[in-house]
């Protein structure tokens, strides 16, 4: 067991408890524990809902899911009696609820507590005191508890910065493996990621002020990237700049700036990062003269250059921190209706439409096993099933087994606790504990929920109407019995979702790092701009993330393997992007408007949608030699450049030597990104063919 977050654990699971124990100890003290009881039922239901994400469910979706608890309600109450009608309306609407999340599981799990366990109180009275238990949820939970906002979305803004700091430390390390600086940048993209995923599930902390500060954390990584390659080619080819020049006085600069953007909250002011283009404007006046010279000038102005936009970033965004951490009223956007994000693309090919049926063909025929066979307590068979389904085979089976083992704990202390029937006072402490148990570590592991949230609810039911030790001993055979029917449909209803697809996201992985080379091309001859290839860079990151996350989902699938052939790929590709971000940093100011650079990328992108296509079309996979042949044209232009350099100094033409200059100068910074991105290219163009038998 392992708290990420020990104080959002206990305060969750406070509140959810206070949820369910409140309505108990008013029922016990007004002599009406079975009314007490209802509330708490419909309290718990409510409360179940926010256990995907504590700190951010808002009040305006508790709200629905009172709704749904209504409408499931109504509907039980209507149903009782009518098998067959239920089957049907139990289905329909497990199904609405794994098409539509907002939905979820609430109003098809209220129907069959309803219909199918004898109501405390007439069914008016009954439905109102759920509700009300629903309501007393939505308030309790999103109070603003101090364990609401242990994790505010600047806390994670500043943890990015710091790993951010790390990674510009490592940068101009010389001695660093590459794997430890994989390790780091994996850390940082992960970092970046969260301020997504959390700028994307906690709306009411997204303003313009969070989405700039991102963006700005974003375009610095992208900078650091390009420095690594820079520094790395100069403590390989002119050690001795390195010390001459200060570069880790940069590095140390950066990285105070980076760690103190965000540490105080608001920010005291932005740490100076070193003015290294005034350092290699000096280092220029006193250098002698010779090509070597001026090659280690160029790379020293391309790191002034990436070092300068990292300070324009920080800088230029410090006022959004500023505003960011605020304690000013924000107000967040409209969320979108519900439905509308199932309505975009509703097809049978959606993985979210063949999850609804295969939720609705399970809860269909688990309802027809209970019609049928009419076994003891037979809503927690379709409840099992419910609950259990996942979109995936592999987490079904992993669910189904911590439900299992769960629910088998919890229903064997629930059958001893209700053997020795215990009074109402020994079962309200034993509610409180147990609830929340289940909600503190609800986050940790879905065993722990089971476990506890199965004692919670039998012992809850006991307090509406009396229950049997037999009640528990059911529940754990049928939770078997539903696992294992989760389990078939998964394994029988189109298990292979995501196998499916590995070679459309694989050639579009390709085409759209084929495309940023291309943009990189014409960024070399200014006929777009950086901002431009930027953007395509982005885009190929995104195909490579979609593709990363197929690959996860297929090793969950029946039958489902590594593909080393893909994931080696997937490690190409994000060396491919690091090159074109060098490149990208290098052509930024100084398009190559002559010479075999722009060739160079653009054969190379040929290269990756030849390989795409012959991953999309089925056939095979030749690797030619025009990138070769281009690199080899480079080297034979920087000869040429050097040559009409040496005779431009002989006959002292300014002018013209500048301009020669200048082309042989940044030719020269940019050869070894291009030979490093032919490698990387060829990399992940083999390794996406040859893992469907293209080469």
């Amino acid at each position: 067991m392992r708290l990420d977050d020990p104080r959002l654990a206990l305060g969750f699971g406070l509140s959810g408890a206070a949820c369910l124990v409140i309505p108990l100890l008013v029922g016990m003290l007004t002599g009406h524990p079975a009314g007490g009881a209802t509330v708490g039922l419909g309290a718990w239901l409510v409360a179940a809902r926010a256990n995907a994400d504590p700190a951010g469910v808002r009040t305006t979706y508790l709200l629905g899911v009172v709704v749904s608890v209504g409408v499931g309600t109504s509907l039980g109450v209507l149903l009782a009696g009518h098998s067959w009608v239920m089957v049907v309306v139990a289905s329909v609407l497990a199904g609405i609820g794994g098409l539509i999340r907002p939905v979820g599981v609430t109003p098809a799990l209220t129907l069959l507590l309803t219909a199918s366990n004898a109501l405390p109180l007439d069914p008016v009275p009954h439905t109102a005191l759920q509700l009300l238990g629903g309501l007393l949820s939505s308030v309790m939970l999103t109070l603003p508890w101090p364990w609401r906002r242990t994790r505010p979305l600047v806390t994670t803004l500043s943890e990015a910065a710091d790993r951010l700091a790390d990674l510009v430390e490592a940068a101009a390390d010389p001695d660093l493996a590459p794997e430890e600086w994989d390790r780091l940048r994996r850390r940082a993209v992960g970092a970046l990621n969260e301020v997504r995923t959390a700028r994307t599930r906690r709306r009411w902390q997204r303003s313009a002020a969070a989405d700039e500060v991102a963006t700005a954390l974003r375009r610095v990584f992208h900078e650091i990237v390009a420095l690594r390659g820079l520094m790395v080619t100069l403590h390989r080819r002119a050690p001795e700049a390195c010390g001459a020049i200060g570069l880790r006085d940069l590095v140390d600069s950066i990285a105070r700036a980076l760690r103190a953007y965000l540490a105080q909250c608001p920010p005291a002011g932005q740490e100076r990062i070193v003015d290294f283009a005034r350092r290699v404007d000096a280092l220029r006046e006193e250098a002698g003269g010779g090509e070597r010279s001026m090659v280690v000038l160029v790379l020293l102005r391309q790191i002034a250059h990436a070092s300068g936009r990292v300070r324009e970033a920080l800088e230029g965004s410090q006022e959004a921190a500023r505003l960011l951490c605020s304690r000013g009223l924000t107000l967040p956007p409209l969320p979108p209706l519900p439905g509308t994000e199932a309505a975009s693309g509703v097809g049978f090919d959606n993985p979210r439409v063949r999850h609804a049926l295969r939720v609705l063909l399970g809860t269909a025929f688990a309802s027809l096993v209970i019609v049928l066979y009419r076994p003891a307590f037979p809503h927690w068979l379709v409840i099992a099933v419910l609950v259990t389904i996942q979109p995936t085979y592999g987490e079904t089976r992993a669910k189904v087994w911590a439900r299992v083992g769960g629910s088998t704990a919890g229903g064997v202390v629930s059958a001893v606790i209700l053997h020795m029937a215990p009074g109402h006072w020994p079962l309200l402490v034993l509610i409180g504990v147990s609830a929340a148990l289940a909600f503190g570590l609800a986050s940790t592991h879905h065993a722990y929920w089971a476990t506890f949230m199965t004692m919670c609810v039998l012992l809850l039911l006991d307090f509406q109407v009396p229950q049997t030790a037999g009640v528990a001993e059911s529940r754990v055979v049928l939770t078997i019995l539903g696992g294992l029917i989760a389990i078939a449909c998964t394994r029988l209803l189109w298990p292979r979702g995501e196998t499916v697809r590995l070679a459309d996201r694989t050639a579009r992985l390709l085409t759209s790092h084929a495309a940023a080379a291309r943009a990189l091309a014409q960024l070399s001859r200014g006929k777009t701009t950086a901002a431009r290839a930027e953007e395509k860079i982005s885009k190929a990151g995104v195909d490579a993330d979609m593709l990363s996350g197929s690959l996860r989902s297929v090793a969950q699938e029946p039958g489902g393997a590594a593909h080393g052939d893909l994931e080696r790929a997937v490690d190409a590709a994000q060396r491919v992007r690091d090159d074109l971000l060098t490149l990208t940093s290098v052509l930024r100011d100084e398009p190559a408007r002559s010479g075999p650079v722009a060739d160079v990328l653009d054969a190379v992108g040929e290269r990756l949608e030849a390989a795409g296509e012959a991953v999309e079309g089925g056939e095979p996979f030749d690797v030619t030699g025009e990138v070769d042949r281009h690199l080899a044209d480079d080297t034979a232009w920087l000869g040429e450049l050097a040559e009409r350099h040496l005779a431009d100094l002989d006959d002292d033409r300014g002018g013209t030597r500048t301009k020669v200059r200048r082309s042989l100068l940044q030719t020269a910074a940019v050869d070894q990104a291009l030979r490093s991105l032919h490698d990387h290219a060829l990399e992940l163009a083999r390794a996406a063919t040859t893992a469907f038998g293209r080469t």
